[in-house]
């Protein structure tokens, strides 16, 4: 979308029963979006629609785990009657244990940080396509990280989903050339999460703003032109510049 956001817009977000899909939810719900807010921590969820209808929007809680690939077309098939369309489709769950040098790495750990962060949010993005295509005007967000342009150690698995998704959003933008939904990916660099405080044990959570703060720039990316963001790789400090 590139639009206003308001009581029409409808914003899928993955990853919303904390962090910073917690912090997309409330942030559209303030602006009265109706949110489908995936995850799976049943209470969880369950405390963000609480958190989105007191911030002004409504919000319809989808209990999905998003490792469980044979349910990614019955997860359409649930939703397709219930919703109209998808302006927006934002990818905020992830996951991680620790850093830790490749070597080191077990192998189910590393399938697990490609599924997870790259794997999943291409499915999810494939499966609901249908709905995206159905709005005037959509706006798909993959969430990345620091690896997105620099080469960090440590970070196995995850580094490199992380990266590819900067591809992910180029590919996905070139094989729908002109078409009004667009793909982005963003790294909204560190954030007080509990993800941080497992990959980043040396670092006060104080020493990082909230996730409120990158929230904000991800509505920024919806209503923003598609010229500045189609197929792009961004950072927060660009996205706030637009």
């Amino acid at each position: 979308m590139n639009a206003d956001i308001d009581s029409q817009s409808i914003i899928m977000v993955s990853g919303a029963s904390a962090g910073l899909g917690r912090a997309v939810c409330k942030a559209a719900g303030g602006l009265g979006a109706n949110i489908v807010a995936l995850g799976r921590d049943v209470d969880a969820l369950a405390e963000t629609q609480s958190i989105v209808e007191q911030a002004g929007g409504r919000c319809l809680c989808v209990p999905f785990d998003l490792l469980a690939f044979d349910d990614y077309d019955k997860l359409f098939l649930a939703l397709k009657d219930q919703i109209p369309h998808l302006d927006a489709l934002i990818h905020c769950a992830g996951s991680l244990d620790h850093c830790k040098p490749m070597q080191y790495v077990e192998n189910e750990d590393f399938r697990a940080m490609l599924d997870i962060h790259l794997a999943a949010p291409n499915l999810l993005t494939r499966s609901m396509f249908p709905l995206i295509r159905r709005a005037q005007a959509a706006t798909v967000i993959f969430t990345s990280c620091d690896m997105l342009s620099e080469d960090e150690p440590n970070w196995h698995g995850y580094g490199l989903a992380k990266r590819a998704l900067g591809y992910a959003a180029a590919m996905w933008h070139a094989e729908h050339p002109g078409k009004p939904y667009r793909f982005v990916t963003v790294n909204p660099g560190k954030m007080r999460t509990a993800l941080f405080r497992r990959a980043y044990m040396g670092m006060l959570p104080d020493e990082v703003a909230p996730p409120a703060v990158a929230a904000e720039a991800y509505l920024r990316l919806l209503t923003a032109d598609s010229e500045a963001v189609n197929g792009k790789s961004l950072q927060l400090e660009q996205v706030m510049q637009l």
